[in-house]
C-alpha cells in the first residue's frame, strides 16, 4: 500500500467527516423525536383537561336545571302564583311565594323574580324593583310561549355585572291545556362558580389556562377572566377573521389540538372542544415556551454529548493515522528486509537453475543470463550480455517474435514452443515461458527456457508406434470383418442349406405317414417347428455377422432394418429415428465401421441400459456426418467404470470411429440415461 509519510490520509478525513455527519444526523433525529414526544404527551394531557372541563361545566348547568325543574314540576307552589297573578292575593299569599323564592336565592343564585306573561316583575327576592332588560325580556317571552326552562347566556344585566340567568315557567293546567301563569327568574353570578371552574388548573403549570368563548357576529368574543390579563369578560373582542389568532381559527369552526399566537400574540398549544346545548366553546392552552423548556435543557445536554463523540471520533482517527504510520514504516523495514533476501535466493536460483533464464529490457537487450544459459549456447558470458533476443532464434523469425512479445505482456504471460539458435549455428528445440515483469516502473522481459530436445524425440517415437497401432487395429477390424463374411457364408452356403434340406425331408416323411400314425405326425410337427426356430436363429446369426443389407440397400437402410430388428427383440422400448439419407457417401468398409459402432450401442442398450425410449439421429452436415444414439436408461459414470469388460465395447466402437477420422463423445449420468455421439468425415465428397 502506498503512503505518504508526511501527509494526512484523504480517506480518513472523508471516514472524520462522516462519523461526525452520522452523530450531528443521530442528534438532530433524537432532538425531533423528543420534541415530538413531549408536544404529544402535552396534547394529550391538555386533551384530558379539556374533557374535564367540559364534564364539569355540563355537570354544574345541569344541576341548576333539575333545580329549576323541581319548582317547574311542584302544582302548590304553580297555585299559588296563580292565585296571585289572576286575582287580589291574600297578604298571606304573597308571604308565602317570597319566602319560597328567598329559600330558593340561598342556592347559589343571586336573586330571583316572579315576572307575570307580560314581562312586568311582581315580586323579588331579595326585595328590590327590578327592571328587565331587552334580553331578558326576550327568553321571558320564549319561556312563556315554549313551556320549557331557558338557560340564558353570559350577558350584563342594568347594573352592568356578567350574570347567567335560568328562566323556569310556572305551569298550571285548566281545562285541557296547560297555561303559563309566570316565570321564575334565577339569576347566577359567574364569579361565584363557573369562572374559578374554569379558571383552575390540575397541573402544575405557569402559564396554563382555559379560554371560554362564543362567536358574535364577526366577532370573537371571551366569556370569563383569564389568567394574564384583568377584565376580560365580554369586553375581549376580536376580528373572526384575524389569520393565526387561536381563538379566532376556534371559532372558525377548528377543533382538537390548535397551534397559533393566543390574545397576547404569544405562541402556544391548545385543544378546544364545543360545550353541548350552548354556544360556548372552551380552549384549554399553554405557551410554547413552557412546554419546550424541558426540550432546550434536553437539547444543551445532547449537544454537549455530540461534541464530546465528536470529539472522540476525532482523537481516534487522529490515534489510528499515527498508528497506521507506525505500522507503514515497520511494514516498510520488513518489506525491504525481505526484499533484500528474496533477492539474494533469486539470484542464487536463478544463476543455478537446470532451465535457461534470460532478462530482456523493453527493447528485447539482454541484461542479465544464469549459468545454464551461457552452457546451452556457447557464448562467454559477457558474450552474451551484449545480445539482442533476436539473436538467439534462428533467422526469419523477427516477425513472430514480435507477436510473441505483444501477446507475453498480459498478467499471465505466454507458453509457447520455438527453436533456439548456438553460437555454432546449431539449434535445438525448446519450451519457453515468457512474462512482463515490472519492477521500480521498469519494464522488463524474463523468459524461462527449457530444452525439450529429448521430450521432442520422446514424442516422435510414441507418434510412431500410436500410428502403427492405429493400423494394426485397423488390420485387426478388416480381418475381423473377413472372418465373419467367411463365417456367414458357411453358415448360410453349407448349414443353412443342410437344415433347409433336413427340413424338407422331414416334411417328405410326414405327409407320408398313416392316418392312425397320428402320434408320429405330432412329434414330426414338433420337429418342424423345432427346425423353423433353427433355421431362423441361424439367419439371424449370419446377418448379425455380415449385413446383407449393407452391400445390396445401402447404410440408411441396413441402419433402419438393424434398428427395426432390435425393436422386435425390445418391444416395451419406445424407438424415435430420424435418418438422413447417406446412401453412396461412404465407400463399403466405412459403412461396415459405422454399422458396426451402432450396432454395438444398440446392444449395450439392450444389455444394461433398461431404458423407456432410444433416439437414434444421423444428420448430414458439409462434409461430415453426425450419428447420435441416446437412451434415458439407467446410465453410468465413465471415470468410474472399472471393469475393462464392460469398458471394450466403448473402446472398440471409439477406436473404430479414430481409424475412420472421425471424433467420438461420451455422456452419461447416473439414472440420467446415455448420449453417444460421433461424427465421420466425407472423405472425397459423395
Amino acid at each position: 500500500m502506498r503512503n505518504n509519510s508526511g501527509k494526512f490520509p484523504f480517506y480518513l478525513i472523508l471516514i472524520f467527516f462522516f462519523l461526525s455527519l452520522g452523530i450531528l444526523t443521530t442528534g438532530y433525529l433524537y432532538y425531533k423525536n423528543q420534541e415530538v414526544y413531549i408536544k404529544r404527551e402535552k396534547q394529550q394531557e391538555l386533551a384530558a383537561i379539556i374533557a374535564l372541563k367540559i364534564d364539569q361545566i355540563i355537570s354544574w348547568r345541569q344541576e341548576r336545571l333539575d333545580y329549576a325543574g323541581t319548582i317547574m314540576d311542584d302544582p302548590v307552589f304553580a297555585r299559588r302564583v296563580s292565585e296571585f297573578m289572576t286575582g287580589r292575593p291574600r297578604p298571606a299569599l304573597r308571604e308565602q311565594i317570597l319566602e319560597r323564592l328567598t329559600a330558593l336565592a340561598s342556592y347559589q343564585f343571586n336573586s330571583l323574580a316572579l315576572i307575570d306573561p307580560k314581562g312586568v316583575v311582581r315580586l323579588a327576592a331579595p326585595d328590590k324593583r327590578q327592571e328587565l332588560n331587552p334580553y331578558l325580556k326576550s327568553l321571558a317571552g320564549e319561556a312563556t310561549r315554549a313551556q320549557k326552562i331557558v338557560f340564558s347566556d353570559l350577558y350584563r344585566d342594568e347594573d352592568s355585572k356578567v350574570m347567567l340567568s335560568v328562566l323556569t315557567p310556572i305551569l298550571v293546567i285548566r281545562g285541557d291545556e296547560k297555561i303559563t301563569v309566570g316565570v321564575i327568574l334565577m339569576k347566577i353570578e359567574p364569579y361565584q362558580f363557573l369562572y374559578p371552574l374554569i379558571k383552575s388548573w390540575p397541573t402544575p403549570s405557569r402559564t396554563g389556562e382555559t379560554e371560554l368563548i362564543r362567536r358574535e357576529a364577526d366577532e370573537v368574543v371571551f366569556l370569563n377572566e383569564l389568567r394574564h390579563q384583568e377584565n376580560i369578560p365580554l369586553n375581549l373582542r376580536f376580528p373572526l377573521d384575524t389569520p393565526q389568532l387561536l381563538a379566532a381559527r376556534v371559532a372558525r369552526g377548528k377543533k382538537g389540538v390548535v397551534e397559533g399566537p393566543d390574545y397576547r400574540g404569544v405562541p402556544v398549544l391548545g385543544v378546544a372542544g364545543r360545550i353541548p346545548d350552548s354556544p360556548w366553546l372552551l380552549i384549554a392552552k399553554v405557551d410554547a415556551e413552557e412546554i419546550y423548556a424541558p426540550l432546550r435543557h434536553r437539547s444543551q445536554e445532547v449537544a454537549l454529548f455530540l461534541f464530546i463523540l465528536i470529539g472522540t471520533s476525532g482523537i481516534s482517527v487522529a490515534y489510528f493515522w499515527r498508528n497506521q504510520q507506525s505500522r507503514f514504516y515497520r511494514r516498510q523495514y520488513e518489506m525491504e528486509r525481505e526484499r533484500r533476501a528474496l533477492a539474494q535466493r533469486y539470484e542464487y536460483l536463478t544463476r543455478f537453475a537446470n532451465d535457461i533464464i534470460l532478462v530482456t529490457d523493453e527493447n528485447l537487450r539482454i541484461v542479465e543470463a544464469n549459468d545454464q544459459a551461457v552452457a546451452a549456447y556457447g557464448y562467454a558470458r559477457e558474450a552474451l550480455l551484449q545480445l539482442h533476443l533476436i539473436d538467439l532464434y534462428p533467422p526469419g523469425s523477427e516477425q513472430v517474435l514480435e507477436t510473441l512479445i505483444r501477446h507475453g505482456e498480459g498478467e499471465r504471460g505466454l507458453i509457447f514452443e520455438a527453436p533456439q539458435q548456438r553460437e555454432d549455428g546449431t539449434t535445438f528445440p525448446a519450451e519457453i515461458s515468457l512474462r512482463l515483469l515490472e519492477i521500480e516502473g521498469e519494464k522488463l522481459f524474463q523468459e524461462i527456457i527449457r530444452d525439450i530436445t529429448k521430450r521432442k524425440q520422446t514424442e516422435e517415437v510414441l507418434k510412431k508406434s500410436e500410428k502403427n497401432l492405429h493400423h494394426l487395429a485397423s488390420q485387426l477390424l478388416t480381418a475381423q470383418e473377413d472372418e465373419r463374411k467367411r463365417i456367414s457364408r458357411e453358415l448360410h452356403d453349407e448349414l443353412g442349406h443342410s437344415l433347409l434340406a433336413l427340413n424338407l425331408q422331414i416334411q417328405s416323411v410326414s405327409e407320408q405317414l398313416l392316418p392312425r400314425q397320428e402320434f408320429l405326425k405330432t412329434e414330426m410337427e414338433k420337429i418342424l417347428k423345432s427346425m423353423g426356430a433353427t433355421i431362423e436363429g441361424v439367419r439371424r446369426l449370419y446377418l448379425d455377422l455380415t449385413p446383407g443389407d449393407l452391400e445390396d440397400l445401402g447404410l440408411t437402410t441396413a441402419l433402419r432394418s438393424l434398428v427395426e430388428d432390435f425393436a422386435d427383440l425390445q418391444k416395451h422400448i419406445k424407438w424415435s429415428i430420424r435418418l438422413a439419407n447417406v446412401d453412396g457417401l461412404f465407400p463399403l468398409p466405412v459403412q461396415t465401421a459405422i454399422y458396426r459402432v451402432v450396432q454395438e450401442a444398440l446392444t449395450n442398450i439392450g444389455k444394461h441400459a433398461s431404458p423407456r425410449q432410444v433416439r437414434l439421429e444421423i444428420a448430414r452436415e458439409k462434409q461430415a456426418v453426425s450419428f447420435a444414439i441416446e437412451d434415458d436408461g439407467q446410465g453410468f459414470e465413465p471415470h468410474r467404470m472399472a471393469d475393462e469388460k464392460k469398458t471394450l465395447g466403448l473402446l472398440a466402437m471409439k477406436e473404430r470411429v479414430k481409424i475412420l477420422g472421425g471424433s467420438f463423445d461420451l455422456w452419461s449420468e447416473k439414472n440420467k440415461g446415455t448420449r453417444i455421439s460421433f461424427t465421420i468425415p466425407i472423405s472425397g465428397g459423395r
